[in-house]
């Protein structure tokens, strides 16, 4: 099974709502809770902003090398995120 897989049942180590932000807030605020956050932790982002859930957000952790899924129910998107270092 691959990292992704995992994450997509792995349990947050916290939650960021960004639920009616536009871009470019889901991507910075994922950015400024990640480097907050310890390597091997879990952060869960919900939003309902396509573009930050389709590119900037997966665009970021592909830059930084962290695990990532994303998973839509209805209008909100699910990203978990692992920091990997």
């Amino acid at each position: 099974m691959s990292d992704n897989e995992n994450l997509e049942t792995a349990v947050a180590d916290e939650t960021l709502d960004v639920l009616g932000e536009i871009c470019p807030y889901p991507q910075l605020y994922t950015k400024k809770k990640l480097e907050k956050m310890p390597a091997g932790s879990i952060l869960e982002i919900l939003t309902d902003h396509p573009p930050a859930a389709e590119e900037t957000i997966p665009g970021y952790c592909k830059q930084k090398n962290y695990p990532f899924v994303v998973t839509k129910d209805g209008a909100v998107y699910r990203i978990i995120v692992k920091k990997t270092r």
